[in-house]
């Protein structure tokens, strides 16, 4: 049975890969790391792990890295999926040197992809260099030159940042002057919302094979950063937009996972963000027909792709309770 480590598993990203993982068809045995006792992922693996702080620590990083590789060779782990964002760059740095000495593979792309799009003003500029469409965006040092061509209202958000913290609509100056002052490291862009035109797509890429294993598009409703409604409705908008994203990725060059988050416009679809990952709607797309996860290992395994059948309709999100007897204890 093949063993997997799930990273950040208390995590929403998480708590949805773990229940991918659960869905496929072939049973993989399921371990976890986490930075808090209560991350609801742990008590859904086999053996979780509680990390060392590297954020608040940054000379935690080689004990952090040092207690990967003791969980990888204790467990015999097979692939490790990273599900939080500011280990991202970690596990790229050393996806080869644990690569090489383990037979496991990080499910991670290269550290030069990671660093462009886990920076907003990088993607829109990897987006203006390569020819597809992009939101207008500035940095604050040039914003009175940007006011002058673009009208209220506009978005203001952290150039590093996930689930829409610290992200504000702004209709006037006085609104922009105060998000700015509250927001770390700024950008502004152009608000792109318009008649529930927000998408959430994903992409599988093999970049040995330089093909899309599979994508799919969701139309999509937030609350406080994330997915509760994604529907899925097949017709020529889902096409343009998954041709779309299919071209992006073919460029892009991703090790599997593939993230955007766009607006389709009169123009077209407007990418304003792409993560190098799995996302927090991995498992509703495989409601739809879509296991992102089992996509990728068929692939790694070098096994034939499973025909993917999508379905139409509407997924609501909503809350579940686990009652435990008794706590684990967790190393």
């Amino acid at each position: 049975m093949k063993r997997i480590l799930v990273s950040g598993a208390g995590s929403l990203l998480g708590q949805g890969i773990i229940k991918t993982i659960k869905s496929c068809k072939k049973k993989y045995e399921i371990y976890a790391t986490d930075y808090l006792e209560d991350s609801i992922g742990l008590y859904w693996s086999k053996k979780g792990y509680i990390m060392p702080d590297i954020l608040k620590f940054k000379e935690n990083e080689n004990k952090w890295i040092s207690k990967i590789i003791r969980i990888i060779k204790k467990h015999k782990i097979n692939y490790v999926i990273p599900a939080l964002d500011f280990e991202l760059p970690l596990f790229s740095k050393y996806k080869k040197i644990i690569e090489k000495e383990f037979k496991c593979i990080i499910i991670v792309s290269n550290i030069e992809l990671i660093n462009i799009f886990r920076d907003k003003w990088l993607t829109f500029e990897y987006l203006k260099n390569n020819n597809f469409l992009y939101p207008k965006t500035t940095l604050p040092s040039k914003l009175k030159y940007f006011l002058k061509k673009n009208k209220f209202p506009l978005i203001v958000k952290p150039r590093i940042g996930s689930t829409s913290k610290n992200v504000f609509l702004v209709k006037n100056q006085i609104e922009l002057k105060e998000a700015l002052k509250k927001c770390h490291n700024p950008l502004i862009q152009e608000y792109l919302y318009n008649n529930n035109n927000e998408y959430t797509c994903g992409v599988i890429f093999d970049n040995k094979k330089n093909s899309c294993l599979s994508s799919i598009v969701l139309n999509r409703k937030l609350k406080n950063g994330n997915t509760v409604m994604a529907s899925l409705t097949k017709g020529k908008k889902y096409n343009k937009i998954d041709k779309f994203i299919t071209s992006v990725a073919t460029k892009i060059k991703p090790f599997g996972p593939l993230n955007f988050q766009l607006c389709l416009t009169a123009k077209g679809p407007i990418i304003f963000e792409i993560n190098p990952r799995f996302s927090g709607t991995t498992p509703l797309r495989n409601l739809f027909g879509v296991n992102e996860i089992q996509v990728l290992f068929d692939s790694l395994q070098e096994k034939k792709i499973r025909k993917l059948i999508l379905k139409s309709g509407v997924i609501y999100r909503y809350y579940n309770d686990l009652y435990l007897k008794k706590k684990k204890f967790f190393l």
